[in-house]
């Protein structure tokens, strides 16, 4: 008779009660400490356009025309005056680093032109304006 190897099997019995609460204690803990941030972006109507998006780089200037033709730089309001200080600061004296243009689709033109005079003065040449595909 060999008793000792049913003993043995009995004991292999591996309860997984504490580990399944562990796991459930772990979600809880992680839904409840997760932050969602909520992006404070302005809400832009922007023109449509037939060309394709362009690709998206680390580090660019973000300048945003609302309809009233208020400056937007990186979601911060600027005055005129410090427009090229603020495009001076991000690009760090860079004049090959990107500057995206977001103008609402009823901000004035004169606006627009005012802030590409800036952005030429300062010598900066990939200048690109944000569109929204035709159909969307």
């Amino acid at each position: 008779m060999n008793l000792r190897n049913a003993k043995r099997r009995s004991d292999l019995l591996i309860d997984l009660t504490p580990m399944i609460d562990v796991v459930f204690l772990m979600l809880i803990f992680f839904m409840v400490s997760t932050s969602f941030t909520v992006s404070n972006t302005l809400k832009l109507d922007l023109p449509n356009s037939n060309a394709s998006a362009a690709i998206k780089e680390d580090v660019q200037v973000v300048i945003q025309i609302d309809p009233e033709g208020r400056l937007y730089v990186q979601d911060e309001q600027v005055e005129d005056g410090d427009l090229r200080r603020r495009i001076l600061n991000i690009s760090k004296g860079d004049p090959n680093m990107r500057v995206i243009i977001r103008a609402d689709a009823k901000t004035q033109h004169q606006r627009v032109v005012y802030v590409l005079g800036i952005i030429r003065e300062l010598g900066m040449g990939k200048v690109g304006i944000a569109t929204v595909p035709r159909g969307s």
